[in-house]
């Protein structure tokens, strides 16, 4: 290959490892946070059933918010789309980590769930 066609062989593999990588990330608090419920209920005086009522509606909000962040891309431009909702997610994982509270962590992951596919 050469020229353009080399070019945009190199742009497509550089999509699908930014792909995968962005993927891998985001599932990682999914996978995480069973992991270590006893550890975060200790410190949260949060028991299993509420640490997984805390995943449930993280999951059940970023579901919800999957179709709005399809409509912004389709209407706007998708790189603002992405930054806008990279930004909401980093916002969110900071206020969590100085979370002292289970209610507290609770409250901004389902706001910022919201917000964070847009």
């Amino acid at each position: 290959m050469m020229g353009p066609q080399r070019d945009i062989e190199r742009d497509r593999r550089r999509t699908l490892l930014l792909v995968s990588l962005a993927s891998t990330m985001e599932r990682a608090d999914e996978a995480l946070l069973p992991a270590v419920y006893r550890e975060i209920g200790a410190a949260l005086h949060a028991d299993p059933t509420w640490l997984g009522s805390l995943t449930l509606c993280r999951s059940i909000v970023q579901a919800a918010c999957y179709p709005l962040a399809a409509y912004a891309a389709a209407r706007h431009n998708r790189a603002h789309v992405i930054a806008v909702g990279a930004f909401l997610w980093a916002a969110a994982t900071f206020l969590v980590g100085i979370s002292d509270t289970f209610i507290q962590i609770a409250l901004l992951q389902t706001e910022f769930r919201q917000r964070d596919t847009l």
